[in-house]
């Protein structure tokens, strides 16, 4: 193969790629704003089935952070709702999430809060292994 040929081969492969994905967002079944609602309905539903108790959430704020602070219930919600939201946008998307992918997004949540958990070096591992736990409460809610 020539340089020539190459070249041609490799503009068809970015004209073809940007004529997928137009042809995706032209044909896709819903608009932003439909998508949009689809995954906030879904991550409120998550949210309600996997709600806790205060006393609980205090506890598991407690052994996270190692306080029960306003700032550290603030931070381990914000935590659970980023949860929630990946996977109502990847439930919305018609992935199919099993044990597997949840841990998968656990794990790529709280990797991403990793410098909020200065406090406890376990801090991060406790606040994944706590929302894996849930796990029978996200399959529910999916369902």
């Amino acid at each position: 193969m020539n340089k020539k040929s190459g070249g041609n081969l490799f503009l068809a492969g970015i004209f073809g790629a940007i004529a997928g994905a137009i042809g995706g967002l032209l044909l896709a079944p819903q608009s932003g704003k439909e998508t949009r609602e689809d995954i906030a309905r879904i991550s409120k539903e998550l949210a309600n089935k996997m709600k806790t108790k205060a006393v609980d959430t205090k506890k598991m704020v407690m052994d996270v952070f190692g306080e029960t602070s306003q700032a550290a219930v603030d931070k381990y919600i914000e935590i659970k709702t980023a949860v929630t939201d990946k996977l109502a946008a990847l439930k919305s998307a018609g992935d199919n999430i099993d044990k597997d992918k949840y841990g998968e997004v656990v794990d790529q949540v709280v990797d991403g809060f990793k410098d909020d958990f200065k406090a406890t070096k376990a801090g991060a591992k406790k606040m994944a292994k706590l929302l894996k736990n849930d796990w029978n409460k996200v399959k529910s809610a999916l369902s």
